[in-house]
């Protein structure tokens, strides 16, 4: 085992390359061959991505733009579009591992990095497209920009901490925790309590709103479609004590950071010495644990939501992990088995004998979609200029993938719920459809709300793949012929 104590900064620096480089390329061998499709948001956000906007129904631009980019490299495929991932996470783990090295030396940034990069959440998170990707990548950055603005005051750093929480608030609206994290940190060290005043600061903040401008506007033209889908994912119309979605929160937190990292971090809050720098890393991880917390209390919250505290929390486990690395290394141990044991569960269960079933297959649901995708194209042939049309978000996602449909060629089914997702916000059936034929794919009768608008009503076979034994997909299809409006 190398001697961390005394690492220089090139040992570090080259350790640092392998650990990113070794995981990245191990995990674009993984994502390339583990025959896994994309999962429905993944998809969803495939489709924004073919009509680049300023806002979305349900989150900022940025993973549209993500996607945008990478399937302009390499075509529409599985791996290009996770890809993006791929992309930023190494990113990010050189962020952390400067954060770790302004912060204390470079070989706490390398733990940190280690820590980081290897943290159940992001190992998965290496493999799925999500908004989570961008996220951590601005927090980190903001971070950093913020150390170095404080350390330096030079313009440059103060408008890189702007550019940073700007972008970040274009990713997902979560990242407005930062400014109260900030806030806390300024208040907890005496010293840098004189910033507050610092004009530089408001002018970081006043650029970080004026990147975001856009979207405000883009949400003002549209109603705030995406403001009201935040407030309903966060079930506040039920607010009340729910101390179940609470312990179902903090219990996923031992999944995102690890089992022993995060038991290790709580002991790193209390036995870390005191100083500005633990006092920054305890109000950009605690605060936004505790907000996320308050929010499960009240209403509910999934794990993933308070990933960006753990860029904090590698760094503040890193520095008190360095003098105790033995546990430092049980916790890197556990979480690359966790990682090996989500990578390869296929072949792991295939070598144990277990039989895949919908109650043993972690991914039944990202399975059969291009073979439903195949049988859809063969009805499509019968009436080829007939839209795709459904009620179900899943579905067109889905199939919208699968037969790289522009959303120009899809249409939303509402009857009268009120907007439900982005197909209902930009494309339901109206006015620019009337005389087109629809190809209506639904597993629910249909209303007669919906068939007395058009001249002619034709059933179509049904689409089936049969994944497990106790797993399938199954819809029926109609011609719907003429719309009347």
């Amino acid at each position: 085992m190398p001697n961390f104590k005394s690492m220089s900064e090139p040992r570090a620096y080259f350790g640092l390359f392998l650990l990113i480089a070794g995981l990245t390329v191990y995990r674009a061998l993984v994502l390339a061959t583990a025959g896994i499709g994309l999962y429905v948001d993944e998809a969803y956000y495939w489709g924004w991505a073919q009509a680049l906007d300023w806002g979305y129904y349900s989150k900022p631009p940025m993973i549209a733009a993500l996607i945008a980019f990478t399937t302009s490299l390499c075509g529409n495929g599985v791996f290009c579009v996770k890809a993006g991932a791929l992309l930023v996470y190494p990113i990010t783990t050189w962020l952390v591992f400067r954060l770790g090295q302004v912060l204390f030396d470079a070989r706490v940034g390398l733990w940190a990095a280690t820590l980081f990069l290897l943290m159940p959440g992001v190992a998965l998170s290496n493999l799925i497209i999500s908004t989570d990707v961008l996220l951590l990548l601005f927090w980190a950055w903001g971070m950093l920009a913020l150390i170095l603005a404080l350390q330096t005051n030079a313009w440059k750093h103060w408008l890189m901490l702007g550019l940073a929480c700007g972008l970040g608030l274009l990713s997902k609206y979560t990242m407005a925790l930062f400014a109260p994290s900030l806030l806390l940190a300024l208040l907890l060290v005496p010293a840098w309590r004189v910033q507050l005043l610092n004009p530089r600061l408001w002018l970081a903040a006043g650029l970080a709103l004026l990147i975001l401008a856009p979207n405000i506007v883009w949400n003002a033209q549209h109603g705030w479609p995406t403001f009201q889908h935040t407030a309903e994912i966060s079930n506040l119309e039920h607010a009340g004590l729910h101390w179940d979605e609470l312990g179902e929160f903090l219990s996923g937190q031992l999944a995102v950071f690890g089992p022993i990292s995060l038991m290790l971090w709580l002991v790193a809050l209390f036995k870390l010495p005191a100083s500005k720098q633990k006092n920054l890393l305890a109000a950009f991880s605690l605060l936004f644990l505790l907000a996320i917390s308050a929010q499960a209390l009240l209403g509910r919250a999934n794990a993933n939501w308070a990933a960006p505290a753990f860029v904090a929390a590698s760094v503040m486990l890193a520095a008190w992990g360095a003098q105790h690395r033995r546990w430092l290394i049980a916790a890197i141990l556990l979480n690359v088995i966790i990682m090996l044991g989500a990578y390869h569960y296929t072949q792991g269960a295939q070598w144990f004998g277990v039989e895949m079933t919908g109650k043993t297959d972690p991914f039944k649901r990202v399975r059969g979609w291009d073979q439903l995708a195949e049988q859809y194209a063969a009805r499509q042939a019968l009436a080829p200029q007939a839209f795709l049309m459904s009620g179900d978000r899943d579905l067109i996602a889905q199939l919208g993938y699968h037969l790289r449909l522009h959303p120009e060629q899809i249409v939303s089914w509402n009857a009268g719920q009120g907007i439900r997702h982005q197909y209902d916000l930009m494309h339901p059936l109206g006015q620019p459809h009337i005389g087109h034929d629809m190809l209506m794919v639904t597993n629910e009768p249909l209303p007669e709300a919906l068939t007395s608008r058009f001249n002619a009503v034709e059933t179509l076979e049904p689409l089936h793949v049969q994944i497990h034994q106790d797993w399938d997909l199954k819809y029926t299809v109609y011609w719907m012929k003429g719309f009347r409006g």
